[in-house]
């Protein structure tokens, strides 16, 4: 039986650091919904780094969560 796989939009998490506090690293994360599930990886890490720019904080990393159901 044959795997189908159904694309679901997909979404963008953004890591930034925060100031240390009692000596432990800190960070802090914001999410993004609904990002199209073909959106091309430059695509999502330049709009990525276009909002961390708009931050306080620097940013750590980016990641692209996508989101598939698979069924028979």
């Amino acid at each position: 039986m044959a795997v189908v796989e159904i694309k679901n939009p997909s979404s963008l998490k953004i890591r930034f650091e925060l100031p240390m506090e009692n000596g432990k690293s800190k960070t802090r994360s914001k999410s993004y919904s609904y990002l199209k599930h073909d959106a091309s990886l430059q695509d999502a890490f330049d709009v990525a780094e276009a909002i961390a720019t708009l931050q306080e904080h620097n940013l750590l990393d980016i990641q692209k969560i996508d989101n598939t159901i698979l069924g028979a």
